[in-house]
């Protein structure tokens, strides 16, 4: 309806990482958002604290890299290392040098290599970006209680946690960024299938003085100990000598009981200084659908599963990067309704294979790997560190090594992905093969030793010219491109290889790096600009 007041293009309920995520998407695209928060400041909760090479390439994008290098805790040349022992200071039973490719150097398939930082300061660096945009209003203490939608927007009760005092917001669109016990989720009665209580673990946060400085410790990310009596994991958490400490345990489990496991994890006689503890549970869920009429739904409240393999709140804000450019297009005016409803076809099946990967990832955890013969003496102790070692290689390499499932998840049957009809090969969680077949993240390379090929993407679509131009082709896709308002910008990379990594003289780059088209000849515009826009029937897709 012309003239109608809106509060926000779009109304993002919480602010963890994929609602700010979310948020810098959206007005990096110049939308007007409005974040509300029911707690009184981003989270406290250590939570994740893999930052994966997919999010550090978003936070290239967003311009946060650097924040987030200079924020983590752990120093360039601390080892990114995972390492099985029977206690903090035992030999080593088996290491996974460079774990999730965390190792400050240059890779060939990507730009940037995974951070470790705890949630709570990933959450503050995309807060303060938030709070200083102009086009978003972030506000605490406000809680969603209730509402409905009609055919232009969607109007939001939302009370003040404090004071009681209740007011509305009308958005064009909204989205339930609010966690595993989502409100928008149950209004709107999404269900969520899968496995549920899996297992429960308990996370101290620890203060442990002297630690980190103490001579004989092997550095590391994380220390599974493999020992009956102090089966865990432990390892530095944050500056000012911040440890985690993590247990299979129940919540009736006693405090102090955990404070003893740690203390024998350590095996020396350092002062534990407890700062919190954190209960949670481990489900494999998957909503039904992601989408109802204007309301979405976006990380935890669409998926959960267990946190071995750092897979969640990196999948939410994939979440938020593949829903941020779609809304857009819809609110710009070339987006549909089919390319929102590509938002659910595209992310479900991604959660799928994170959740089956995620769920075989806890199904070993530090106590399958105890044998009391590790501690003993002579022949018996070498056979029971290469039985561990053997077991422990071929159990734990997928959630380690995972960069095939971090960057060889695809998506296929999307309106906004074109078919190239061949079977698509299967992802190997610990293996990536580069591939430019539509519907799989564009292959990486280097321009110069600062420059990756990312850098020159458009933050709309960018059609990649890797070989001769087509001229007349270019131009007429350009022209129709902008009669449509759609964004597209033409780059032609001097790099001779290019050509033969995406097998192709074009390629369609969509805004969240994936492949959308790519071929030797230009189609007509109208085909192409179909997929772009979501438009794309099964024939269409097929023709393209």
């Amino acid at each position: 309806m012309a003239g109608e007041h809106f509060d926000a293009d779009v109304l993002i309920v919480g602010a963890g990482p994929v609602g700010l995520a979310l948020a810098t998407e959206l007005t990096m695209r110049g939308r007007t958002v409005r974040v509300v928060e029911k707690n009184d400041r981003t989270g406290v909760q250590p939570r994740a604290k893999t930052t994966n090479i997919r999010t550090m390439t978003h936070m290239r994008r967003w311009g946060l890299a650097q924040q987030m290098r200079e924020r983590s805790p752990l120093s360039p040349d601390f080892p990114r290392d995972v390492i099985f022992r029977t206690g903090l200071f035992d030999e080593p039973v088996y290491t996974f040098n460079d774990a999730f490719c965390a190792t400050p150097q240059t890779y060939e398939a990507f730009p940037e290599h995974a951070e470790f930082i705890p949630q709570y300061v990933v959450e503050g660096i995309l807060a303060e970006h938030v709070a200083d945009e102009q086009l978003a209003e972030l506000t605490f203490d406000r809680e969603l209680i209730g509402f409905d939608q009609d055919d232009t927007g969607v109007n939001a009760l939302v009370r003040h946690v404090r004071t009681g005092e209740e007011s509305t917001f009308r958005a064009r669109h909204l989205v339930g960024a609010d966690g595993g016990r989502s409100f928008v989720r149950d209004s709107l009665g999404i269900g969520m299938n899968g496995q549920r209580d899996i297992v429960s673990s308990a996370t101290l946060i620890l203060r442990i003085p002297g630690l980190n400085d103490d001579p004989d410790l092997i550095k590391a990310l994380f220390h599974w100990i493999v020992d009956e009596e102090a089966a865990g994991i432990i390892g530095p958490m944050d500056r000012g000598d911040l440890w985690y400490w993590t247990k299979v345990a129940g919540w009736d489990v006693a405090t102090e009981v955990l404070l003893e496991n740690a203390r024998a994890a350590i095996g020396r006689d350092y002062p534990l200084e407890l700062i919190t503890r954190d209960d949670w549970t481990v489900h494999s869920l998957i909503a039904d659908h992601y989408r109802e009429g204007r309301v979405f739904l976006a990380g935890d409240a669409c998926h959960l599963h267990s946190p071995f393999g750092g897979h969640g709140m990196n999948q939410g804000i994939g979440d938020a990067v593949d829903l941020g450019w779609k809304l857009s297009a819809v609110l710009e005016g070339w987006g549909g309704d089919r390319l929102l409803d590509s938002y659910t076809i595209e992310r479900q099946q991604a959660h799928r294979a994170i959740v089956d990967s995620a769920t075989k990832n806890v199904a070993s955890l530090s106590d399958q790997f105890t044998d009391p013969d590790l501690s003993a003496d002579g022949p018996a102790r070498e056979a029971a560190r290469q039985r561990a070692a053997e077991a422990i290689e071929r159990l734990k390499t997928p959630e380690f090594r995972s960069v095939g499932l971090v960057l060889g998840n695809y998506y296929a049957g999307s309106p906004a992905i074109a078919d190239e009809q061949a079977p698509p090969q299967p992802i190997e969680v610990s293996h990536y093969v580069p591939s430019a077949r539509p519907g799989h993240l564009a292959p990486h390379a280097w321009i110069d030793e600062r420059t990756s090929l990312y850098d020159l993407f458009s933050i709309g679509f960018t059609l990649l010219r890797l070989g001769e131009a087509q001229q007349g082709a270019e131009a007429s896709l350009l022209e129709a491109a902008r009669a449509d308002g759609i964004s597209l910008q033409v780059v032609s990379p001097e790099l001779p290889d290019l050509k033969q990594l995406y097998e192709a003289n074009y390629a369609v780059v969509r805004p969240d790096q994936y492949i959308a088209w790519r071929g030797n000849a230009l189609p007509v515009p109208e085909t192409l600009l179909a997929v772009m826009t979501g438009r794309a029937n099964e024939n269409i897709r097929r023709i393209a």
